[in-house]
């Protein structure tokens, strides 16, 4: 616990809190404040059969490939830059920190972090709803699966960018990684399901649950067609994630630094 303590405290005085709560609050008022002027979302609010619900759940479903990327890469940048500063691995080392629990205070501070950041977002799509008064029931299901898929996938980015950050000590090329994978993370809603399987970022894509019905080959469709999250390949990769995490974990626990 004092080792978690320990990095809260580097964590303040890098201001990193700050910076992660600026980018959730961006990102929630860049999506919410749209639905607003959405005359399309207007219009499903007051019929029980329109996808209202679905339609507020996939506005994060499909950012969140754009700014979590970012949110992660600069969090777990600044968390590891100060051990890289000066080439304090020894000096912590020689204090009784060991390298293990260095690692883990990191990933379950981030992991805590960004798991707040989807029940914000969860929090705020239910209160949104029940505020403009949708007629639609709340489809709870859906939302609980949108919440499951988003911490698996979220999940194994961390564990890219936290062993980037700590393997490697220029921090550009973390940050650089992170900006990658948010640009695809964002441009993964426009490729096919297949191909955005295989980009790691691209997999946030997969809990949209609301789009176009273009089975017809008709690209201009307005018809808009509810679908289930397809957890086969979230499941693949958080599997894949966890064998890569164990993996780098004990490569770098035993590192001479």
């Amino acid at each position: 616990m004092k080792y978690i303590e320990l990095e809260l405290f580097k964590m303040r005085h890098k201001k990193i809190f700050l910076i992660f709560f600026l980018m959730l609050g961006v990102e929630l008022l860049f999506i919410f404040s749209n639905y607003g002027r959405n005359e399309n979302f207007i219009e499903m609010i007051p019929s029980p059969l329109a996808p209202a619900w679905e339609d507020l759940i996939t506005g994060p479903a499909m950012f969140n490939g754009l700014f979590f990327p970012i949110m992660i890469a600069v969090m777990a940048s600044r968390m590891c830059d100060l051990e890289h500063v000066g080439n304090t691995w020894k000096l912590l080392e020689s204090n009784n920190q060991s390298r293990a629990s260095l690692v883990m205070c990191k990933l379950v501070i981030i992991c805590v972090a960004m798991l707040g950041a989807v029940l914000v977002q969860v929090v705020t799509i239910v209160l949104y709803g029940r505020s403009v008064h949708i007629v639609e029931a709340l489809p709870s299901k859906t939302i609980v699966e949108f919440a499951i898929g988003t911490v698996m996938i979220t999940f194994v980015v961390i564990t890219i960018q936290l062993f980037l950050s700590l393997l490697i000590q220029n921090q550009l090329i973390p940050m650089a990684v992170g900006m990658i994978g948010a640009l695809i993370g964002f441009i993964s809603t426009l490729l096919p399901t297949g191909v955005r399987n295989l980009l790691i970022w691209g997999n946030y894509a997969e809990l949209m649950v609301l789009g176009q019905e273009t089975s017809d080959g008709n690209l201009q469709s307005t018809e808009l067609v509810v679908r289930d999250i397809n957890f086969l390949p979230i499941v693949i990769l958080f599997g894949v994630g966890m064998i890569v995490f164990f993996i780098l974990f004990r490569t770098f626990k035993n590192m001479e630094r």
